[in-house]
């Protein structure tokens, strides 16, 4: 007897019949590598959750945009906003609605590609995002706590803390409509993901700009830098240390 699985069949004979083995279960890794962002349900509950708080604090965000176009050019913009009760609570109310869009953007496009995010199923990778986001804010806030304890001027030290919220909500903005007009293109995702890396890092560098203006109002050089690196450069510095070395 022969066994026939050992013999050498000729090409045109040895793929005419037989059978693929494959596992029954695919690893749910491979699933969510496959799948369309937008087909997870925790992306689009997100999304509309972001678009219902946007329209209901749309009157809001209209009365405060022409303060925070001005702290783009002025620094005292920053101020104008904070000695209003009412402006300072919209900002902080919108700071953080206008977080989830750009949580939202740069996880469809992969802007914080840490690598332990591939061990992660692909339905939860818009959670830790949220994470590593809410993280950066709790480290500039421990930051504000601690150095508040020695600052001379609370309010003013509390004015450049929280301007970066003004730039948060303007960064959100550009985002969304940069990250809509390059989805009806062809353009490649990799060149979406650059764009958005340097809108982020422009309005970071206008942020530390004013918080720096800010804060030397009353603080020396040599002080005002010594703020901004707790309250900035080290919170912004560990995030960006985590995305190249994990």
């Amino acid at each position: 007897m022969v066994d026939s699985t050992k013999v050498a069949l000729p090409a045109a004979q040895a793929f005419l019949s037989g059978r693929l083995e494959m596992a029954e279960n695919i690893s749910p890794g491979v699933n969510g590598a496959v799948a369309a962002w937008a087909d997870i349900p925790a992306n689009c509950i997100t999304a509309m959750v972001f678009a219902l708080l946007a329209l209901a604090t749309l009157k809001s965000l209209l009365n405060l945009f022409p303060l925070l176009l001005d702290s783009l050019s002025r620094w005292k913009a920053c101020l104008t906003i904070d000695s209003s009760v009412r402006l300072k609570s919209d900002r902080n109310l919108l700071g953080i609605i206008w977080l989830m869009p750009i949580i939202i953007i740069a996880d469809r496009y992969r802007v914080f590609s840490i690598g332990f995010l591939d061990s992660i199923p692909y339905v939860r990778h818009i959670a830790e995002t949220s994470a590593l986001v809410i993280a950066w804010l709790l480290l500039r806030l421990l930051s504000f706590i601690l150095c508040s304890l020695r600052a001379k001027r609370i309010e003013t030290f509390r004015t450049a803390h929280k301007a970066m919220f003004n730039y948060l909500i303007l960064l959100a903005a550009v985002m969304l409509a940069s990250a809509g007009i390059f989805s009806l293109t062809n353009v490649s995702e990799l060149i979406v993901r650059q764009v958005i890396e340097y809108e982020m890092a422009v309005f970071y560098l206008v942020a530390v700009l004013r918080e720096t203006q800010i804060l030397r109002t009353y603080c020396s050089r040599f002080q005002t830098f010594l703020y901004l690196c707790a309250l900035e450069f080290i919170p912004t510095g560990i995030l960006i240390a985590g995305n190249i070395l994990l």
